[in-house]
């Protein structure tokens, strides 16, 4: 899903489901994190990334929230980023390595100096 192009320093706010094969809500278990990675390279984050699974009491609706003004130098105007599980299992299968989101930061704006 893509979150948009937003301002440096702005704050995301984003939910995204986790179910069974059959398609009935599940919990995001084992110890669950959500990394953010700067502009289709290995580096990542999770300064600023918060994670709440089973939201509002829901079972298989987690809810993210991302303060890009808790890192300046790698929440960046200019670049691609990509929400990704690092940690988790969901009905007990690994969900490491799937994306949730994505967003860039100030890389579509027509505001934006060329250099």
């Amino acid at each position: 899903m893509y979150l948009g192009d937003i301002a440096t320093g702005a704050t995301l706010s984003f939910k995204f489901p986790t179910h069974k094969s059959d398609g009935t809500p599940a919990t995001l278990s084992g110890t669950p994190a959500i990394s953010v990675y700067k502009q289709g390279s290995t580096t990542e984050t999770t300064t600023g990334v918060s994670l709440t699974v089973d939201y509002d009491s829901r079972t298989g609706t987690n809810h993210v929230v991302i303060d890009t003004s808790s890192d300046g130098t790698f929440y960046a105007s200019g670049y691609n980023y990509d929400v990704v599980i690092t940690t988790g299992t969901v009905d007990s299968i690994s969900v490491v390595g799937t994306p949730v989101a994505c967003f860039s930061i100030e890389a579509r704006s027509a505001l934006r100096p060329t250099t």
